[in-house]
């Protein structure tokens, strides 16, 4: 088996594995994506991660989401955030009460926020809002953040 075998072999598995991860056992229906827990969302990341962990010695992939996008049927744009998702937050920050697009709200505001050094307190004062189930709506805490970093910018001037 050579290693262009091999490699082709480990990314359908990959891509199965992340299949039945995501849509279930009935991949032609589709579920809709947005009812799945934010764990789940997770465990997708990690597996499309640690593909590339096991690979990246060996080869240089240029075109991993385009190829993810045709092969899983998510937009790269959406693969992109999976992984970095997995890499911003820890397993144990990953609360099933929070919805993931909380999650992609701050990950979308998290270049700003480490800017102003309060990305982490911000992911803790969500994790927080979760734990104790007391999420406002999620445009409320697109506004937040934005207020949260205006106030910041401010306060820095």
């Amino acid at each position: 088996e050579t290693s262009i075998q091999k490699f082709k072999k480990l990314y359908f598995d990959t891509v199965d594995k992340a299949k039945k991860l995501f849509y279930g056992k009935y991949e032609e229906e589709k579920k809709k994506y947005q009812n799945l827990p934010s764990t789940l969302y997770w465990k997708l990341g990690r597996i499309l991660l640690e593909f590339t962990d096991r690979i990246q010695d060996e080869f240089v992939i240029t075109n991993y989401t385009e190829a993810l996008e045709r092969d899983f049927g998510l937009s790269r744009g959406y693969v992109h955030e999976l992984l970095v998702f997995v890499n911003v937050f820890k397993k144990d920050e990953i609360l099933d009460q929070i919805p993931v697009s909380y999650y992609r709200m701050l990950m979308r505001k998290r270049t700003q926020l480490q800017r102003l050094g309060i990305f982490e307190k911000e992911k803790m004062k969500l994790i927080k809002m979760g734990k104790e189930d007391k999420l406002i709506g999620r445009e409320k805490y697109k506004k937040e953040l934005v207020q949260v970093i205006y106030n910041m910018n401010r306060k820095n001037s």
